[in-house]
């Protein structure tokens, strides 16, 4: 059970709004991997942790290092983990240098969507 509704919600509607900007620009990106476009990808990386960190310092001003520690940690671990993933999954695409690594973007997408849920979850309950 949830104790501070206005927290949880807040993290847990930012990252939602992050998300879905994630989700929108990945599919808009598609298999268009040229230069111009790649750096749209890095939004998709980016976007998730960055809205959960301002729906945390929104809802509690005074942990905003908590918050820069978390959602950094959820930025800078989540391409680790989704490489890996995508080594798992589907070695052959992980050995390409330029390719589409669907796994490895849909990874990012539901690696940030659970770090934040269960950044908001772990908030709502202190």
């Amino acid at each position: 059970m949830v104790r501070d509704r206005r927290t949880f919600l807040s993290i847990v509607l930012t990252a939602l709004s992050g998300w879905i900007i994630a989700w929108v620009v990945y599919t808009l990106v598609g298999s268009n991997r040229t230069p111009e476009v790649l750096r749209w990808l890095g939004l998709v990386i980016f976007i998730t942790p960055l809205t959960s960190f301002i729906g945390w310092i929104g809802a509690r001003p005074h942990e905003w290092r908590l918050a820069a520690a978390s959602c950094g940690a959820l930025y800078f671990f989540t391409p680790f983990i989704a490489a890996r993933i995508e080594n798992i999954i589907a070695p052959e695409a992980a050995r390409q240098t330029v390719g589409l690594h669907t796994v490895y973007f849909v990874s990012v997408l539901i690696c940030h969507l659970l770090g934040a849920t269960a950044f908001a979850w772990w908030r709502g309950q202190s």
